[in-house]
């Protein structure tokens, strides 16, 4: 992955991670900038995989399709 699209998914995640200090239970709570930056990494990782393990047969087939050219084939059929 590029560094500008890392950087761009980075700036995304922690907009997101910094909600959990905007909280009615949590608003009080001094944000820790470091912690901020590691659930960020950590929301990137787990916002951009393809996360198949409990997809159902349509989402399957949807990213097999996403990834592979339909159009190319190994043999001739009629």
């Amino acid at each position: 992955m590029g560094k500008e699209k890392h950087e761009r998914r980075m700036a995304a995640a922690r907009g997101e991670a910094a909600k959990a200090w905007c909280g009615e239970k949590t608003s009080g709570k001094t944000m820790d900038p470091e912690l901020a930056e590691s659930f960020a990494e950590i929301l990137v990782e787990h916002m951009y995989e393809p996360h198949l393990g409990c997809a159902t047969t349509e989402e399957l087939i949807d990213e097999i399709k996403a990834r592979s050219d339909l159009g190319y084939k190994t043999i001739d059929h009629d």
